[in-house]
């Protein structure tokens, strides 16, 4: 049960790590494009699939690690609750 919960634990981190690079990928070749060209018509086109794109990332790259850190949780308290039967024989 500890490897399914760290594992779900770093399936968290790597999405909050992936969505931030995209992010910063997204954003960053929409300033370099307006600062490129500008053109103010292109962020009239453009801010709502940016805006779009930027709530998508925020919901994966905040959401689901929350819910992959209360999963965990849950796993670990699982788990503590199943305790292993030691027996000693006394001689």
């Amino acid at each position: 049960m500890e490897t399914l919960a760290e594992s779900i634990g770093g399936l968290g981190s790597s999405l909050f790590r992936w969505s931030s690079v995209a992010f910063l990928l997204i954003n960053g070749t929409a300033v370099i494009a307006v600062l490129a060209t500008r053109n103010s018509s292109l962020v009239n086109r453009w801010t709502s699939r940016l805006l779009a794109a930027n709530l998508l990332l925020a919901a994966t790259g905040l959401g689901v690690p929350a819910a992959a850190a209360a999963m965990k949780l849950v796993i670990k308290a699982v788990s503590a609750n199943k305790s292993t039967e030691i027996r000693f024989n006394s001689k």
